[in-house]
């Protein structure tokens, strides 16, 4: 799968990460385009054009930044605890705008990994419920506050106070991270779900080659509907999204070459290996076989000799004679040996 785990390197962009802290012994860190987006979302919202459908101002920026980290910070800790608890690994979790980009490594099998990218939508579902239930028994409005536009931030113009205001910014936050993360593109939850079912059809060596293509057509089609539509949101999701499954391909495709490249040796090698492998197993097999055997051959000998004990030796029956023949003639040719 593409959702492993890697240390921090200059050669794996997925990992240019900056250290944050750990919990539950989950070490968390953060992205460096998240460093980016919220340095750009900073400053064009304080210093760029005024827009009635986004936010402006340094407070009111820095408390969407602010409120898109707590929230992708909680889908991504409770996504990596119902990980583990379900049998997966969880250790170096690297954050973007978006969600995780590595360190989450569900347990094997389609499901753990439907499971996995499940979870961030649920989040997103219970944290939409309590602050829009909020929101709309406050304010009484429950369309523009309870139900906010996901691309307009026009309820701001209004005046409310200052904790509301911010209450909103996360709540609409909150639904515009829950959209984009459904989109059937790597690594957000909907490519992830789409990256679950390859699993349970083609299995684990194609599926992230699958998966990665697939995001790559679908981040094309998205990316020309954020062009005809002016949605300079959607289109750098597109982009980012295109850029990781790049790199997933490219290093899917170095690591073929690399095993292409093998000498003959190494493959009579792992030949040889498999084969010994095979005949190990086999012995096994066969030992275990025959102690099974023995074992049941006991548990009726034991019987035979307590019906003997009970009844006499003449009670027995033929099946019972042979079977007591062939363990005393087994018994004698292991004293023998």
């Amino acid at each position: 799968m593409t959702w492993e785990r890697s240390a921090p390197s200059a050669a794996n962009p997925l990992a240019w990460s900056l250290p944050l802290f750990p919990i539950a012994g989950i070490h968390f860190r953060v992205h460096f385009t998240f460093v980016v987006y919220a340095l750009v979302v900073v400053l064009r919202g304080s210093y760029g054009p005024v827009e009635e459908s986004s936010v402006h101002g340094a407070s009111t920026v820095g408390m969407a930044v602010g409120a898109l980290f707590v929230l992708v910070f909680m889908r991504e800790l409770v996504r990596a605890l119902v990980v583990r608890a379900s049998g997966g690994s969880a250790d170096d979790v690297v954050l973007w705008p978006l969600g995780s980009l590595q360190g989450i490594d569900p347990a094997p099998g389609w499901l753990a990994a439907l499971l996995s990218a499940a979870v961030g939508t649920a989040v997103s579902a219970v944290a939409f419920a309590a602050m829009g239930i909020t929101l709309g028994t406050i304010t009484g409005d429950w369309i523009g506050a309870g139900l906010p536009d996901p691309i307009s931030a026009s309820w701001l113009s209004n005046p409310h106070s200052w904790w509301i205001d911010a209450l909103w910014i996360a709540h609409w936050t909150g639904v515009q991270l829950a959209l984009l993360a459904l989109l059937p593109m790597l690594p957000l939850d909907g490519g992830r779900v789409m990256e679950a079912f390859i699993l349970r059809r083609r299995g684990e060596y194609d599926t992230p080659r699958i998966a990665a293509a697939a995001t790559l057509a679908t981040a094309s089609t998205a990316g020309l509907v954020a062009i005809v539509r002016d949605l300079g949101t959607l289109l750098t999701v597109a982009i980012s999204c295109a850029g990781f499954a790049a790199f997933i391909l490219w290093r899917l495709r170095a690591g073929d070459s690399v095993a292409a490249a093998r000498p003959s040796w190494m493959a009579n090698h792992d030949q040889s290996e498999e084969r010994e492998s095979r005949e190990l197993r086999a012995e096994r097999e066969s030992a275990e076989q025959e102690r099974q055997t023995r074992a049941a051959e006991d548990r009726a000998v034991d019987l035979i000799l307590e019906k003997i004990a009970r009844e006499g030796a003449d009670r027995l029956s033929a099946t019972e004679r042979a079977t007591l023949a062939r363990a005393t003639d087994r018994r004698r040719g292991g004293s023998q040996r």
